[in-house]
C-alpha cells in the first residue's frame, strides 16, 4: 500500500459562498448579515468552521461590491481566514470563482474542498469532522444529508397533485466535500443552474457518499427559520439550586465550615454563601431542632481518604463540637465519611464516581 508523504497528503479547505441577497428570507437585507443571538448569521457559521483542526483555511467568497463583511465578522482575516470579493450571479458561479482563488493561493487539485452555506449557521464542528472522516479515503467525496422523514407531496396550483414515495430520499445539506480537481470541471460542465456541488458531481456520472447530518443543520431560507435558529443559538439560562443549611449559631457554624476549607461570603446578618470547588450552599440563622437534626447534605470528593487525612478532626471537635466518623463501606453500596456540624446537620462525604 502506498502512503503519501506529508507534503503531498491532501489538505482540507472550506469554501463559504457569501455573495447572495437572500430575498426569500424577508429580513430586509442579505440574510448572512442578519443578527441572531447578537451576531451576524455568517459569524456563527465561520466560528464553527474555525474549530475544525483539519481545515487548513476557510475562504469566504463575497460579492465584488460587498464592503460590510468586515463590520459583521471583525478579525476574520488571518492565516486561516481568507476573503475574496469574486462572487458571481449564481451560487455555482460563486463557488467556481472561489475554487480558482484557492488554486491561486496554493491549493492543489488533489486537495479537498468543503463547500458550506453561509446561512447554515447552526453548524457544529463535530459534524464537519464526521464528514471528513467518512470521505477522506473515498474516491468521490460526499455530503452531509438526512433521510426524508416527512411525507412528500407534488403540488399544482396550491393543491396536492400526487404523493411522492419518500423511500431512499435524502435531504442534502452542507458541507459538501469533493476534491478541487474534480469539483472544478464538474461545475463548469453543469452550468449556472446547478444548486449544489453534489449535483454537478452526479452529472459527471459519480455517486457522492451520503453522510448522516443533523436536523439542526438548518439552512435559513424563510422568515420562520430565523426564529428557530435564534432559539437554538441563545444560551440556556443558568439555573442554580442551593440547599439552605440551618445554623442556630451562625457565626460558630460559619467558622467551622471555613476551617473545613469552604470559602464564605456574608449575604446579610442571617445568611452566608459557602463555596467549595464550584459547589455551594446557603447557611442560614435558623433553629428548628427537628429540622436541623434530620437535615442531610451529600458531597463527593476526588480522593476520600486524602480528604479525610487532610483535616484535623480532633481540633475541629474541640473548637466547634463537631463530630466525624472515618470513611467506611456502607450497606447501600457507597463508601463515605460522616461529619456532623455544630448544629447537628449530617454530611455524608463520598468518593466521587
Amino acid at each position: 500500500m502506498h502512503i503519501a508523504s506529508p507534503e503531498f497528503a491532501p489538505r482540507c479547505y472550506a469554501l463559504v459562498p457569501c455573495a447572495g441577497v437572500g430575498e426569500r428570507a424577508g429580513v430586509g437585507g442579505p440574510k448572512q448579515y442578519h443578527r441572531l443571538a447578537g451576531r451576524a448569521v455568517v459569524a456563527h457559521t465561520l466560528e464553527a468552521l474555525s474549530k475544525v483542526p483539519r481545515i487548513e483555511a476557510t475562504l469566504v467568497v463575497l460579492a465584488p461590491e460587498d464592503r460590510v463583511f468586515e463590520e459583521h465578522v471583525p478579525g476574520f482575516a488571518s492565516e486561516r481566514g481568507w476573503i475574496a470579493r469574486c462572487g458571481g450571479a449564481t451560487r455555482a458561479e460563486t463557488v467556481a470563482n472561489g475554487l480558482a482563488e484557492l488554486l491561486a493561493r496554493g491549493a492543489q487539485p488533489h486537495d479537498w474542498v468543503l463547500v458550506h452555506d453561509a446561512a447554515r449557521c447552526l453548524l457544529r464542528s463535530e459534524w464537519v469532522e464526521r464528514l471528513i472522516a467518512a470521505c477522506e479515503d473515498d474516491e468521490v467525496g460526499g455530503l452531509l444529508a438526512l433521510p426524508i422523514a416527512d411525507t412528500l407531496k407534488d403540488e399544482t396550483d396550491g393543491r396536492v397533485s400526487a404523493t411522492v414515495d419518500r423511500r431512499g430520499k435524502w435531504a442534502a445539506q452542507t458541507p459538501q466535500m469533493f476534491r478541487l480537481g474534480l469539483l472544478r470541471p464538474a461545475l463548469a460542465a453543469a452550468g449556472a443552474s446547478v444548486t449544489d456541488e453534489a449535483s454537478a458531481i452526479e452529472a459527471l456520472g459519480h455517486s457522492p457518499k451520503l453522510v448522516p447530518g443533523s436536523i439542526e443543520n438548518l439552512k435559513l431560507t424563510w422568515p420562520g427559520d430565523f426564529e428557530v435558529a435564534e432559539r437554538l443559538l441563545r444560551p440556556s439560562p443558568t439555573v442554580e439550586i442551593k440547599a439552605m443549611v440551618p445554623a442556630p449559631d451562625l457565626e460558630r457554624s460559619l467558622a467551622f465550615y471555613e476551617a473545613l476549607g469552604f470559602e464564605s461570603r456574608r449575604l446579610d446578618a442571617d445568611l452566608a454563601l459557602l463555596r467549595w470547588r464550584g459547589a455551594s450552599f446557603l447557611l442560614q440563622r435558623f433553629d428548628v431542632a427537628a429540622h436541623r437534626e434530620n437535615f442531610v447534605m451529600l458531597m463527593d470528593v476526588d480522593d476520600l481518604d486524602a480528604w479525610w487525612a487532610g483535616v484535623d478532626w480532633s481540633d475541629l471537635g474541640q473548637r466547634f463540637g463537631a463530630r466525624a466518623n472515618p470513611p467506611a463501606d456502607r450497606p447501600w453500596g457507597r463508601r463515605d465519611a460522616e461529619v456532623i456540624d455544630p448544629a447537628g446537620v449530617l454530611w455524608r462525604v463520598a468518593q466521587a464516581g
